[in-house]
């Protein structure tokens, strides 16, 4: 009888140890999962902030210059330029901390009054230099609304979206056009900006799973599909929404969908 306990006990014992080591495992399974993703992912934003700090280090070169002789609206250009830039790089340092979950460090909405098309002008004029390769690609502004049409949001976490979509448009469109807009007809009281080109679309194998969050280091080797999957977190920040126009049938056609706060220059 007492060798009947001890070998129940001893049982019970080995099912508990067994328990215990896979719930380590699973757990160490999961850190290494985890680092393997940040380095994923931290590899991914060191890509791109190389553009925006490449842009500075040119800038700064030509202003170094000592026979250098600028307009003031020149000069107003080149510090508009500095400054965009360096609201990308601290935008992708909240990307970093987006993806680390941080979210009492995250990037905190700063509500501001401008004007939408103001904003997709300066979006394409950012982007300019994503099809000086491509003499066959146009960038085009959609004029839907009136220039005196004012919104309130966090215009910088609107323009990093958009610009994300218009590199990703230029990246896939060897001919035609990539076109950026916006209208507040397309969703009741809402405001939606859009950028839609004549590439070939996106294959029908990933339009499920085009804004899903990665879950595995594998899933970040396609950067467009990464740029997608952060933006829609953004958006979603802002109180909105990332969406593929399927209706569209000339390439692709995004939509970022946003609460419309309409209010006065003054």
């Amino acid at each position: 009888m007492m060798q009947m306990v001890v070998i129940i006990v001893l049982a019970v014992a080995l099912v508990v140890c067994a328990a215990l080591l896979y719930r380590v495992a699973c757990q160490l399974c999961k850190v290494r999962k985890n680092d393997r993703m940040k380095r994923a992912f931290l590899n991914n934003v060191g890509r791109e902030i190389r553009t925006p700090l490449k842009s500075v280090v040119e800038m700064a070169s030509v202003l170094a210059k000592e026979d250098l002789y600028i307009s003031k609206d020149e000069k107003r250009n080149i510090a508009d330029q500095l400054q965009y830039n360096a609201n990308l790089i601290g935008t992708f340092i909240d990307e970093v901390l987006l993806f680390t979950e941080a979210d009492t460090f995250g990037h905190q909405i700063k509500e501001e009054t401008f004007s939408p098309n103001g904003l997709c002008v300066r979006c394409l004029e950012a982007n300019m230099h994503s099809i000086f390769h491509r003499q066959a690609v146009k960038l085009n502004f959609k004029r839907e609304l009136s220039d005196e049409f004012f919104v309130k949001s966090d215009r910088h976490l609107i323009e990093v979206i958009i610009n994300k979509l218009i590199l990703n448009s230029c990246r896939f469109t060897e001919e035609g056009f990539v076109t950026l807009g916006c209208n507040t007809t397309e969703n009741v009281r809402q405001i939606t900006f859009f950028v839609e080109d004549t590439g070939g679309g996106i294959p029908e194998n990933r339009k499920n799973n085009l804004f899903s969050w990665f879950e595995d280091p594998e899933d970040m080797a396609d950067e467009a599909e990464l740029d997608l999957s952060i933006c829609q977190r953004l958006a979603r920040k802002l109180g909105g929404a990332l969406e593929h126009d399927e209706s569209y049938v000339k390439g692709t056609r995004m939509l970022l969908i946003l609460p419309l706060k309409e209010t006065s220059l003054y």
